[in-house]
């Protein structure tokens, strides 16, 4: 018998229907596996749930530091993973009576760990084969059991090293955190790792320089013509004597001194990895990296698109890129498109720079299936990128137009596509850069019809989103494509950031100013990347799993060692970076003399709260979903305070009381435009 173990149920299904047309379900408790008869051997395919298999300590303690750990059924160390325990008895079951396993998790470090672990852990014989593919679609299904190599111990001990390190550094740096502010007399749930610590270092850095910067006035002079303003040449202006001197040069007319009109060409976009994809998605849609790549495991386990852990930027011809495109010309609202690109013979895909060895770039398989609306969203964008790259290029005409006035230049550009190419197919996702210029004749006069002078300030850095972030931690090679978004996400469960353009708290400020004074190593992305080359050495089968292991064991001890010595010192200024952020969630006095603080619950729920409670139960509700912060404002209407809600990449104040006058006609719809108006200039 041969025992073929897939990712997820779903998945395992989708392998079983590939191979044979009727495979027979059967269920053991509540978990389904399916059986069936090939080239005359019993084939079973069972599913895991993910990582069945994590790593604990032999014998609980909570002191650091800490290396004493093994592999355990994850059902044994977490109560949220007992639903996992049937997975793990059925496979044991099925691999004491299987000659042959063949792993078919998802192809990267992180399936294979899972396929690994069920090789060692529940089957324990020699025998044991791999399947690699990037789309579960039947044909690429039959192709990957047909060429089975071997199990891939490369990535499998590459995995194994990953994690004995994150949880080396994760577990010890986190205890040692928290024994520290233990010995301050006071507790609170404290994180980092070895990519959590550079990954605040940045957010940090760029919090530090904002709240350095010092604003500088600079003043710019504009010329209008034909409606269209013209920007002085010199652009910025820091004395305002020689923006004034300008601005009274300007004459009633100019010349067009000088005109160049030129084409470029556009080319497409390269097919998405996952990084561009979960930018491109929250740019487009607001959607958090996190949703992206979870909206995109979904497609992928529907046999929608490929898998969407990747880096690469290629499409290679081995995938039948015509096939798939002639699939897509089945689909409505894909037809014309991808129909145009079959008739005038477009197969050769524009490629990006970066590759992946384990998967092409991500695309649509052609397969049609239901989604719900997000899924749906995000099909559609990876099927115009998809078309998009078989396209032309597109080309678009600029325009220069310098104007002379009283002496002095002012410059406008216009820009406009003449020709969509690829940019039609990629509609409506396209960022258009067209500016509107009248048109000019070289040499002629014009009217000025107004000038005018402005003063600006200079802006601080903007901070990191959750997508801009994550291009970043890829540029510098911090942390996996499958991990970046998940360790952001833990920066702001541990409140050290907040809000849709990430801010760090005084908390994660406090933190971060610990370890910078006491241990910088922790912040170090040299250690980290460090860690990430070697992983890829492993994998390549260069070097042993235990040389990194053995090394990051050593520099951590090393760490731990100051934490140690310095626990009295360290503690004390965690505390102080705790009371600076209790008052950052408070939103104003309530009417018992109280503060009324932010209240956010365990499941993502919040809401307004009073601190003496329980003798005082005053609420107010706070929008779901949302970055709520102080203002310190208190409401002309009712005297409660005033609220900044951060949603959806829309920002606006609010008062906290839902009976609040002000928010009368919330939700009504109005005819009257002097009414709207009105409320637009209020708001």
């Amino acid at each position: 018998m041969e025992l073929i173990v897939a990712e997820k149920p779903k998945v395992a299904y989708t392998i079983a229907k590939a191979l044979h047309p009727s495979p027979k379900r059967i269920t053991e408790g509540k978990v389904a596996y399916y059986e069936f008869e090939l080239n005359g051997e019993m084939v079973v395919v069972a599913p895991a749930v993910g990582h069945l298999f994590t790593l604990a300590e032999k014998n609980k303690t909570n002191s650091y530091p800490v290396f004493d750990i093994e592999w355990k059924p994850t059902y044994e160390t977490s109560k949220s993973s007992y639903f996992s325990r049937p997975y793990v008895a059925l496979l044991k079951k099925l691999g004491k009576e299987a000659d042959l396993l063949t792993v078919a998790c998802d192809y990267d470090i992180e399936g294979t760990l899972i396929g690994y672990n069920v090789y060692r852990f529940c089957y324990g014989k020699k025998d044991a084969a791999r399947m690699k593919f990037s789309a579960l679609v039947p044909s690429e299904l039959k192709d990957a059991y047909a060429n089975k190599g071997e199990l891939d111990l490369g990535n499998a001990h590459a995995g194994e090293a990953r994690h004995i390190l994150d949880w080396y550094y994760g577990i010890n740096l986190s205890r040692a955190l928290m024994s520290c502010l233990k010995t301050a007399g006071t507790f609170r749930i404290l994180s980092i790792g070895r990519v959590q610590g550079p990954a605040l270092n940045l957010l940090a850095e760029k919090e530090d320089a904002i709240k350095k910067f010092v604003s500088e006035p600079y003043w710019e002079v504009y010329i209008q013509c034909r409606g269209f303003l013209f920007l002085h040449k010199a652009n910025r202006f820091f004395d305002e004597e020689k923006a004034k001197k300008v601005h009274s040069r300007i004459g009633k007319t100019g010349i067009v001194a000088n005109k160049e009109v030129s084409e470029k060409k556009i080319p497409p976009y390269p097919p998405f990895d996952l990084t561009s994809l979960q930018t491109e998605a929250y740019r487009t849609f607001g959607f958090s990296p996190t949703r992206t790549l979870k909206l995109a495991q979904n497609l992928y386990e529907d046999s929608l698109i490929s898998y969407p852990r990747t880096s690469s930027q290629k499409l290679s011809a081995k995938l039948n890129l015509p096939r798939i495109l002639q699939k897509l010309a089945e689909i409505e609202e894909y037809a014309e498109h991808a129909g145009k690109l079959i008739s005038e013979k477009r197969f050769r895909p524009m490629q990006g720079k970066k590759d992946d060895p384990a998967h092409p770039a991500i695309h649509p398989t052609g397969q049609k299936g239901k989604m719900d609306k997000d899924e749906k969203k995000l099909y559609d964008l990876i099927v115009k990128r998809f078309l998009s790259v078989f396209a032309s290029w597109a080309k678009s005409e600029i325009t220069h137009i310098l104007i002379e006035t009283g002496e002095e230049p002012f410059t406008g550009k216009g820009i406009r596509i003449i020709e969509k190419g690829w940019i039609e197919y990629y509609s409506p996702y396209y960022k258009s850069k067209e500016v509107e210029i009248p048109f000019f004749e070289q040499k002629e006069q014009v009217e000025i019809e107004d000038k005018e002078k402005k003063k600006k300030k200079t802006k601080p850095p903007a901070r990191y989103t959750p997508a801009s972030i994550i291009s970043e931690l890829e540029k510098r090679n911090l942390g996996t494509k499958a991990t970046r978004a998940a360790i952001i996400e833990t920066l702001v469960k541990r409140e050290y950031i907040t809000g849709r353009s990430l801010e760090v708290t005084d908390f994660g400020i406090g933190i971060w100013k610990v370890l910078k004074d006491e241990v910088p190593t922790i912040l170090d992305e040299e250690l980290t990347r460090s860690i990430e080359s070697k992983m890829v050495k492993i994998s390549e089968g260069k070097i042993k799993m235990e040389e990194p292991i053995e090394e990051g064991r050593q520099r951590l001890i090393s760490i731990l060692s100051k934490f140690k010595q310095r626990e009295k010192e360290i503690g004390e200024s965690l505390k102080k970076a705790l009371k600076l952020s209790s008052g950052s969630n408070v939103i104003g006095k309530c009417g018992c003399g109280g503060d009324l603080k932010i209240i956010k619950l365990k499941n993502g729920n919040q809401f307004v709260g009073c601190s003496n409670y329980p003798n005082c139960r005053q609420t107010y509700p706070l929008p779901s979903g949302s970055w709520v912060t102080p203002t310190g404002k208190t409401c002309k209407e009712c005297g409660k305070p005033i609220i900044k809600v951060s949603k959806n990449r829309k920002f606006y104040q609010m008062c906290v009381s839902p009976a609040c006058p002000s928010k009368a006609n919330w939700g009504k719809k109005k005819d009257n435009k002097e009414e709207k108006k009105k409320k637009e200039n209020k708001d």
